[in-house]
């Protein structure tokens, strides 16, 4: 895990570099285009600034895809087996916001691989013939929750359809372990992310020309949950970059540019 020798970005931007060919997804971030690759600060608590774990993370593209790279530090990775309740899951996962101008998609991954997905629409953008009036996104068959009326988070714009069941198309995701998962008795140094997002399922976000040309800009965030193991009890942190205003991990207003350079 080598995320602090390498050159960081910015806080609230990114300029996302191009690499020539594709990238094999198995978890592993010491390839040499991630070396290279312009790491984001070391998240933040989105209440108080403080994070007991470094984390950071990086991203590259090609024609193929959008790719991300997340170092996660941490001394003993576990996983909880809770399930998502709502919005953030109970769980020691790496976080992935990626934003349309009218629909925005969250992804959180935990050291096992496993991975639970969200898919949220603005209402006033639900429209017959849009790119959502297909199957996948039938509100009678899936019956998305709806946020912004009698459930939080409220927003400006007015009231969200939140799909738990869509899953990303050609989604890849490897995970891997820098100590022993599960062994609570160990001390371990962290775990690693590696994801491919391919054009194809963005088209569900946005109708920017996809894969983006150079100078194009998309919206990005990124977060950590950690469950904090306490004798006194227990509770999830949140951690990200930038650290959103306000506290909200699913504003997509307050996500930053993410621009593509070649």
């Amino acid at each position: 895990m080598t995320a602090e020798k390498t050159p960081m970005e910015p806080a609230g931007s990114y300029r996302c570099r191009r690499v020539n060919e594709p990238l094999v997804i198995d978890g592993d971030l010491d390839k040499p285009a991630w070396k290279t690759a312009a790491k984001t600060p070391r998240f933040l608590d989105i209440r108080d600034g403080l994070a007991l774990f470094d984390t950071r993370a990086a991203l590259l593209w090609d024609d193929t895809a959008l790719y991300v790279g997340l170092w996660l530090e941490d001394h003993d990775v576990w996983s909880t087996d809770a399930e998502r309740a709502g919005l953030l899951w109970p769980e020691n996962t790496a976080v992935i916001n990626l934003a349309g101008p009218d629909a925005h998609y969250s992804l959180a991954v935990d050291p096992r691989g496993r991975i639970r997905e969200l898919f949220f629409i603005w209402k006033d953008a639900y429209r017959r013939g849009s790119r959502w009036d297909i199957p996948e996104f039938d509100l009678a068959v899936h019956q998305p929750m709806v946020l912004g009326g009698d459930t939080r988070p409220h927003h400006t714009r007015g009231m969200r359809w939140l799909f738990f069941d869509w899953s990303f198309p050609g989604l890849e995701r490897r995970v891997q372990v820098h100590g022993t998962l599960e062994n609570r008795h160990d001390v371990d140094a962290g775990w690693t992310v590696e994801l491919a997002f391919p054009w194809e399922g963005m088209r569900r976000l946005s109708d920017q020309i996809a894969p983006p040309r150079p100078g194009d800009c998309w919206r990005i965030s990124l977060g950590r949950t950690q469950v904090i193991d306490q004798r006194a009890g227990i509770h999830t942190a949140v951690w990200a970059w930038p650290a959103p205003a306000g506290g909200e991990l699913f504003d997509p207003d307050g996500y930053p540019p993410l621009e593509f350079v070649a």
